[in-house]
């Protein structure tokens, strides 16, 4: 079995944002028999897999702040029990600024945790209250100061542009007040809203497409100046920093999602968990429960390589394309690609091609065009 990473979703919140939806749920009373359900599956797929190394470990959510000290320290024993984590792993929490405390962070940096990522969202109070957070942007300086009082180096913060009422001068802001914040890594994602959301209601006063574009380029800008490299279309690091665990993602690498509504890539198959905490809790078995399994087939991979590649700044090597399809259809990208290199919207590499600012932004349309 090669290296994986681990990905544990804790599918809890105390209050849902207005444009989240992914499967999570309001009560967190099921933390306990949730825990106890996580462990159990540890170590099946430990046994199942042949206790394989574990890269990275990621506990992402909902809100996996949520869980309390001794729990995190009973799921990281488990993991140790029936992986090998290796020394050098990055482990990352998730983390809502208003639920960081001292306690908390004291059992994740003695547990390992070596990196944090918090969801910052927005420096602007009324932002952060149109879009149903929480916090206040002083929740997240008071918590970013917490997590380096307790140790833990690797900090990244998320942030949000095309919000409701946004501009690029309040955009702005929330980049200056991020990086005063002195983070390794910033994230920084367009809201998109789905019909079930309830911000979905207020899409009339979200900015156009035009602002949203400006915000972008804005931040990509502003970030590399700052000396961060924007090594993915919405990710952003300072040398050494890159998120380890989301390029397993990006570079299709095997990862086992543990979780409601967890997806995973091992050996070639797709699967995941149903998004149903109820079965999870009472499964006897993790196959009871998971579901969409597929096998990849050759154009699988070939559109998964092209999308993902095109996501990160080194972009698509040639002669991976050849060989995952063939000499004609490489050609074809080739030449399509070097029609939109003289409209700015992707740039020859030493391998081949790789997208702009520019192009990342309209990359949908590009990816439709070469698939």
């Amino acid at each position: 079995m090669n290296k994986i990473g681990l990905y544990l979703h804790v599918p809890f919140y105390r209050k849902k944002c207005l444009y989240c939806d992914f499967y999570s749920l309001a009560d967190p009373s099921d933390l306990g028999a949730y825990e106890k359900a996580l462990c159990r599956d540890l170590a099946f797929w430990g046994q199942s897999l042949k206790k394989p190394s574990v890269e990275t470990l990621y506990f992402g959510g909902g809100t996996p702040s949520l869980l309390g000290a001794s729990e995190l320290e009973r799921i990281l024993l488990a993991v140790r029990e029936h992986f090998f984590l290796e020394k050098t792993a990055e482990i990352t929490l998730e983390m809502n600024p208003e639920s960081v405390t001292e306690e908390k962070l004291f059992s994740a940096k003695k547990n390992a945790v070596n990196r944090i990522s918090l969801g910052m969202q927005s420096a602007d109070d009324g932002e952060l209250n149109s879009i149903g957070r929480l916090h206040r942007f002083s929740d997240t300086r008071r918590a970013v100061n917490l997590v380096k009082a307790a140790g833990i180096r690797n900090v990244s913060l998320d942030l949000m542009y095309g919000l409701p009422g946004q501009s690029l001068d309040s955009f702005r802001k929330s980049l200056e007040a991020a990086l005063s914040l002195e983070p390794q890594h910033i994230s920084f994602y367009c809201l998109t809203l789905s019909p079930e959301v309830p911000l979905y209601q207020k899409r009339d006063e979200l900015p156009h497409e035009e602002a949203v574009r400006e915000m972008y380029l804005f931040a990509h800008s502003f970030l590399e100046q700052a000396g961060f490299e924007h090594y993915e279309i919405s990710n952003a690091a300072l040398p050494g920093y890159r998120s380890r665990h989301n390029e397993r993602y990006w570079t299709g690498r095997d990862y086992l999602g543990i979780g409601p509504g967890a997806h995973s890539l091992l050996r070639g198959e797709r699967f995941q968990y149903a998004a149903d905490l109820k079965k999870f809790i009472l499964h006897s078995k993790p196959f009871d429960t998971i579901e969409n399994r597929e096998l990849l087939t050759p154009r699988d991979r070939l559109v998964e390589y092209v999308m993902l590649s095109l996501r990160r700044k080194e972009g698509l090597d040639l002669f991976d394309l050849t060989r995952l399809s063939d000499e004609a259809f490489a050609e074809s990208c080739a030449r399509k690609m070097a029609s939109w290199e003289k409209h700015g919207l992707c740039r020859k590499t030493s391998a081949g091609f790789a997208l702009t600012p520019e192009g990342f932004f309209v990359s949908n349309g590009i990816i439709s065009e070469l698939i």
